[in-house]
């Protein structure tokens, strides 16, 4: 799924780029968590919110600051119900750049350490087939909240025989 991003102008004219989280309507109004992306591209990890209204294409305009504490409020409420729901499940799908520049979403089927090696590990497939065709092991680096940050390779035939022992063990 493709990133929606919106344009702001910041109070000193700046035009600042930022991508949809999450949008979402109350009685009175929409509302739009959103994060900013830099002049480098990265995103920011905060989110915040603004209102917004939508013009006769379907596209988000006419934005504009939260108001009332009532309405920090809800909106404080909206993200925290969000980070609840999808946290864990997050944690457990990480994206892979495959040969053709492709991402692919994986799901992370099993997690283990092996203390002889020092290192965490996971076994996944690809989050998209219907059916577990192959399964696929790697070390892994994992962020505070259990996310994977990054793969790393398995290089020793040693290392190698203890993950297929593990996976031996799960798939029985």
């Amino acid at each position: 799924m493709e990133d929606q991003l919106f344009t702001v102008v910041t109070d000193d004219g700046q035009e600042q780029q930022c991508r949809v989280v999450f949008t979402f309507d109350s009685d009175d109004h929409s509302y739009v968590l959103y994060s900013i992306i830099d002049e480098n591209g990265e995103e920011s990890t905060e989110v915040s919110a603004l209102r917004y209204e939508l013009d006769e294409d379907g596209k988000m305009t006419d934005f504009s600051s939260l108001e009332t504490d009532e309405e920090w409020e809800m909106v404080e409420e909206v993200l925290n119900t969000l980070i609840d729901e999808f946290t864990d499940d997050l944690t457990n799908y990480f994206t892979i750049t495959n040969d053709e520049d492709e991402e692919i979403i994986c799901e992370i089927v099993h997690r283990f350490e092996l203390s002889d090696f020092a290192k965490s590990y996971i076994l996944y497939t690809y989050a998209d087939e219907e059916e577990v065709s192959e399964i696929f092991a790697s070390a892994y680096v994992a962020g505070e909240n259990g996310e994977v940050v990054d793969l790393i390779p398995i290089n020793s035939e040693d290392e190698w025989a203890a993950v297929e022992k593990e996976l031996d063990l799960i798939t029985g």
